[in-house]
């Protein structure tokens, strides 16, 4: 008797979630309604969205460096080699992976340099008064748009010019400086920035 008992409840165990799954089953084929979800991410810094490590110099760095122009401060970014023409207002070039320097693109504020005598960029000619950050990738930037010529150089070197700021109530900056050195050196430069409107602005600099 005790056997049949629990025959019997068992049986009818099975038939209650039989009758459950069968409901539970179609409820799935109506038609259902999901409540709305929000998702919320922070943003990704934007250093780590590069596929290709970049060496870079901000403003502050390059403030704190005894150079005068963007090849001096080039120099401080490793397995770079730099070849110096002449001191002082001589040709100054850069190359990475020894591929020479005709493979090297450099970029002044999304624009390619070139030189159509010998395809070689003087880096000695860009004073870092006027530059705020510089960028060095072995290869080229992970950014979507890109030119093609962008894609055919063993290396690239991105020149970030500085961008006005004004302190609030202020319309106008104006910055003089004067550096010198050994054999006679004196390189004195000037810088002038005037605010428009609050979405314009202009510069005006010369060493």
């Amino acid at each position: 008797m005790r056997g049949g008992g629990i025959s019997t409840a068992v049986q009818a165990s099975d038939k209650a979630d039989s009758t459950t799954n069968r409901r539970y089953v179609g409820k799935l084929d109506s038609i259902q309604k999901i409540n709305e979800v929000i998702i919320v991410g922070t943003p990704v810094i934007p250093k780590y969205r590069e596929v290709i490590p970049a060496q870079v110099l901000k403003e502050v760095d390059l403030q704190r460096l005894n150079s005068l122009s963007v090849a001096d401060a080039i120099r401080y970014f490793a397995g770079v080699q730099l070849k110096d023409y002449g001191g002082v207002g001589g040709l100054k070039t850069v190359n990475i992976r020894s591929m020479g320097t005709n493979h090297m693109a450099v970029f002044y504020d999304g624009i390619q340099l070139g030189n159509a005598q010998n395809g070689q960029v003087d880096l000695g000619r860009f004073s870092l008064d006027d530059v705020e950050e510089i960028s060095l990738y072995n290869g080229q930037k992970s950014d979507i748009f890109q030119s093609a010529k962008d894609f055919g150089a063993s290396g690239t070197i991105y020149i970030t010019t500085r961008r006005p700021r004004f302190e609030e109530g202020k319309r106008a900056n104006f910055k003089a400086t004067m550096k010198t050195g050994s054999f006679g050196l004196i390189n004195p430069s000037m810088r002038y920035e005037y605010k428009i409107s609050d979405a314009v602005s202009s510069s005006f600099s010369g060493e």
